[in-house]
């Protein structure tokens, strides 16, 4: 639509388009421009257009557009950005730039004050333009200051208050404080309200959202001021890209650009999977040693990728469910993980009897293959039963060692979990073969 609205080649036409147009549509009509477009449109739009594109563009693709731009641009721009989002950008800048940036905004700038955390605490996320009140103030009073407020702010739903000191003492809802008439002091109005601590991980203060079902998080220091706060929007957006992220670890997959060209991909693939590849070669090693097993009884070879492959789906689910555990702090984790376990010693003795069976049938159909077939039988239920069984507790040790070490847990990636149990599970099957079969 807006490149139509280009063709017409009315500037007037298209300034008063992209105005009236919300700034998510903008951004997503921004992205189908080419170079010139681009250049042209962002030149007919206001400086206040352009730092809602600016927000809402991903950040690098922001980050590009701003370096672009002089540095009071840059600084007009910032301070017209809610300062979260203005952080996110600037964060992708170089190292120059950014140095740059900053000492121009000040050491005033809301902006300074969220950029000096960590990208996993949850200051980096918050927002710090918010509205508060004190408990001796008359409703009145506040809500003037709410009306004075509302366009610096982001939301005005809930209203913080503090004493004088800033310390945090709970929140009026904005419906109860219209609704109040004065003569009425804030005090009799405020309810109390969960909060979260500036260095807490964001992934806890999310949790913290979706358990209390609030839209509005206050933000406290580890002195019970308030800084700022977390809203719904902001948790869904980092909520989204944790689940990104933990799913590229979970499969070993780098992250990468959906616009980089398919040589830069492969080249950024090519360590994890060299990785994954070294990882393997223990399971060549364990093969290698029971090879005089191997060769007394061939047919142990043909149910190899039925051991592996059953432990291996086991060890995934397993992952899944620990992770998804860890990633939202859900109490009783080693209930949840007795659980698991129970679970693989039942499967793995169903699956087990199933292979027994199937076994049996197999060397009376194949009958050149083994003159042994019950013992056979017996090795292969064994094996998938104990390989199943254990499967669950290396999926939860591993996952639950990391996150005790400060670890992201996600970096037990299914691929680097099956390698380690396929390891055992090749021990445990050849190792029952040589017992059973005697083949040393």
């Amino acid at each position: 639509m807006l490149k139509e609205i280009l063709s017409t080649k009315n500037d007037k036409q298209i300034k008063d388009f992209l105005e009236d147009l919300h700034a998510h549509d903008l951004s997503e009509f921004f992205e189908e421009l080419d170079d010139q477009e681009k250049n042209h449109i962002f030149s007919l739009l206001s400086d206040e257009k352009r730092a809602e594109l600016v927000s809402y563009l991903e950040s690098d693709d922001a980050a590009d557009l701003l370096s672009e731009l002089d540095i009071e641009k840059q600084v007009t721009l910032v301070e017209m950005m809610e300062p979260d989002d203005a952080v996110d950008v600037i964060q992708e800048l170089e190292e120059e730039e950014q140095e740059e940036l900053l000492n121009r905004l000040g050491k005033d700038s809301e902006v300074i004050s969220l950029i000096s955390y960590d990208e996993d605490e949850t200051g980096s996320a918050m927002t710090n333009q918010i509205i508060v009140i004190h408990p001796e103030m008359d409703v009145k009073d506040a809500t003037k200051r709410v009306i004075k407020e509302v366009s610096d702010v982001e939301t005005i739903s809930t209203i913080f208050v503090t004493d004088e000191q800033n310390h945090f003492l709970g929140i009026v809802p904005l419906k109860m404080l219209l609704k109040a008439k004065t003569p009425l002091l804030v005090k009799e109005l405020i309810e109390d309200s969960p909060y979260v601590f500036d260095k807490d991980l964001i992934t806890q203060s999310i949790q913290s959202i979706n358990n209390y079902d609030i839209y509005e998080m206050p933000v406290l220091n580890e002195k019970h001021e308030l800084v700022g706060m977390i809203t719904l929007d902001d948790a869904l957006d980092i909520y989204q890209e944790e689940a990104i992220e933990d799913f590229e670890k979970l499969a070993a997959l780098p992250e990468t650009d959906e616009d980089h060209h398919a040589l830069k991909v492969a080249m950024q693939r090519v360590p994890w999977l060299l990785f994954l590849l070294a990882l393997s070669i223990p399971i060549s090693l364990v093969t290698s040693l029971f090879e005089h097993v191997l060769a007394t009884v061939a047919i142990l070879i043909i149910f190899q990728p039925l051991i592996l492959g059953s432990a291996g789906n086991v060890a995934t689910q397993t992952l899944a469910v620990t992770l998804k555990m860890l990633s939202s702090n859900e109490k009783g984790i080693i209930k949840n993980s007795t659980r698991e376990i129970l679970t693989g010693m039942i499967n793995g003795f169903l699956i087990g009897l199933i292979a027994v069976m199937m076994t049996i049938v197999f060397a009376f159909i194949n009958p050149s293959l083994s003159n042994q077939p019950y013992l056979i039988s017996l090795v292969v239920g064994l094996s998938l039963w104990l390989t199943i069984f254990f499967s669950p507790i290396i999926a939860i040790i591993i996952p639950v060692t990391l996150n005790k070490l400060k670890i992201d847990p996600a970096i037990a990636s299914g691929p680097f979990i099956t390698t380690i149990i396929d390891i055992a599970a090749l021990f445990i099957y050849f190792g029952l073969a040589t017992l059973f079969l005697g083949g040393i």
